[in-house]
């Protein structure tokens, strides 16, 4: 049987035929010209699908690697001020222990002072060192210096939070230690419901004014703040305002918590200043969010009515021993009776030792001077017990206390305190080091984190590759072979569909 072909089926067959041709052609030279087997999705969508995994996978692993190359300076700078301090203790013992030898003399011990005092200098100023123009012994309170000098000696100004980055999903490792984990304590009361607001922010208080509270369901009211407003007081007000927002202490024990309530939403819950006041960010709580807003470190001060158990954050501290060395009138106190930071100042200065124990400038610590004029008074630990430490009175972390009771030692004359003095600067010495051998295991993990993202980034580019990446030998040879089918094809049609008269008659 013979079938006839229409010069239509021609014609739609010729027509086929190229387009097929020119469409692999251009995917040919498209692949030779982006390097890449897969331009849009449709030329392959399982692996569109795999490739998107894992160049997101690679963006967040180089994410991960600028994270720690942007920030290892501050463990560095950590370490290497560390160090400066440590060489600089070491230095300072070695002047008690030569003053104690049988050669010195008040004048001895006087330029042995002289020295002290450019190496208190020196200390100072590697503990206010700063890393892009921010302090790294400052805790997460990167603007404010550190450690400022007083003539009882140094108070700590920043907070006891670590600065943390980011260097993996979910992990975080410290880039920097608080100024009051090594060089000074910070006893860090928790925020109770009788804390005052006049107290908060380091004992600089808040600004008195009045703030505005809107609730997502749209109701707004302004409560008024006082600078006798206890935070108990302030959260009644703001409970009682008529608008649907819960307050309370954060969980963390330091700053406020706003919760909204409202099931029905229309806006963000705000909390504002009116009328321009500063109240709401001193509060720590200016801003909108969704529904939960945790409130900043208001950093209350320590007062005489400070319960034990409401310092370090809430954690609280376990009192025992001090040994306090004050010429004659030396001895051991016994403080595991204390429950509040006046019970701890009572039992110290009623202990017949001549001293005088108070809160610190800084309302962190406590500081314990001599009342005769010719001695120093210098505490330390009763055996393998932190106490002494732990209240700032002397010893470990307190390398500036240790640092001024042993100039204040050389410049009395006083040889029972530079004896004493030698084992605060020992303690000293040890937490330094302590610290040091911290900072390290963080710079070791964060160099296992570079290395384990950087192999990550190797192995997800490859397998990346091979998914995307045209073989170029391949797609040049596929485009010689499709440009000669092409003029093969177009060669034929044009003999096939040849025009006759008829063509133009039509």
């Amino acid at each position: 049987m013979v079938t006839r072909v229409t010069s239509q089926a021609q014609q739609a067959n010729s027509l086929q035929n190229i387009f097929r041709i020119t469409e692999n052609l251009f995917k040919a030279q498209q692949e030779i010209a982006t390097g890449k087997r897969i331009n849009r999705p449709s030329d392959d969508p399982a692996g569109m699908r795999d490739a998107l995994l894992l160049r997101t996978g690679v963006n967040r692993a180089n994410q991960f690697i600028r994270n720690i190359d942007n920030n290892r300076i501050f463990i560095q700078a950590g370490d290497t001020s560390l160090q400066s301090i440590n060489l600089n203790l070491i230095r300072a013992k070695e002047l008690a222990v030569s003053e104690l030898g049988g050669a010195s003399t008040a004048e001895t011990r006087g330029f042995a002072a002289s020295e002290l005092d450019e190496i208190i200098s020196q200390v100072f100023g590697t503990a206010n060192t700063k890393v892009k123009n921010q302090f790294i012994f400052s805790g997460t309170n990167f603007r404010v210096q550190p450690f400022s000098a007083e003539a009882s000696g140094a108070v700590y100004l920043g907070n006891s939070e670590s600065f943390q980055v980011g260097v993996a999903n979910n992990i975080s490792i410290d880039f920097s230690i608080p100024g009051s984990q090594v060089l000074a304590a910070d006893l860090n009361p928790q925020i109770t419901s009788s804390t005052l607001v006049s107290s908060l922010n380091g004992g600089a208080g808040i600004t008195p004014g009045s703030i505005s509270v809107s609730d997502r369901a749209g109701n707004t009211a302004t409560i008024s703040v006082s600078s006798t407003d206890t935070i108990g007081g302030l959260i009644s007000k703001i409970n009682s305002a008529g608008v649907n927002v819960t307050a309370s202490i954060n969980s963390s024990g330091n700053g406020l918590q706003l919760v909204d309530n409202n099931t029905v939403i229309t806006q963000s819950m705000t909390i504002s200043e009116v009328s321009g006041g500063s109240t709401a960010t001193e509060l720590g709580i200016l801003g909108k969010r969704d529904g939960t807003l945790s409130g900043s470190d208001l950093n209350p001060v320590m007062t005489t009515s400070t319960l034990i158990s409401n310092l370090e954050g809430g954690n609280g501290l376990t009192l025992n021993d001090i040994n306090i060395v004050n010429g004659a009138a030396s001895g051991t106190v016994t403080l595991s009776s204390a429950t509040t930071m006046g019970d701890v100042i009572n039992l110290i200065n009623n202990a017949g030792l001549n001293v005088t124990a108070s809160i610190n400038s800084a309302g962190n610590s406590l500081q314990i001077t001599s009342t005769n004029s010719s001695t120093v008074a210098v505490v330390k630990n009763v055996g393998t017990d932190e106490t002494a430490e732990s209240l700032g009175l002397g010893g470990g972390k307190n390398i500036f206390t240790t640092l001024f009771k042993l100039r204040d030692a050389f410049q009395k004359d006083d040889t029972s305190a530079i004896l004493a003095s030698l084992d605060t600067l020992d303690s000293s010495l040890a937490s330094v080091n302590n610290s040091r051998a911290i900072i390290g295991a963080s710079l070791s993990r964060v160099d296992n984190s570079n290395f384990v993202h950087a192999q990550e980034m190797v192995y997800r580019s490859e397998q990346l590759s091979k998914i995307e990446d045209a073989d170029i030998i391949k797609s040049a040879s596929d485009l010689a072979n499709l440009e000669f089918a092409l003029q093969a094809t177009l060669g034929a049609t044009a003999q096939i569909l040849q025009p006759t008269l008829l063509d133009f008659l039509r």
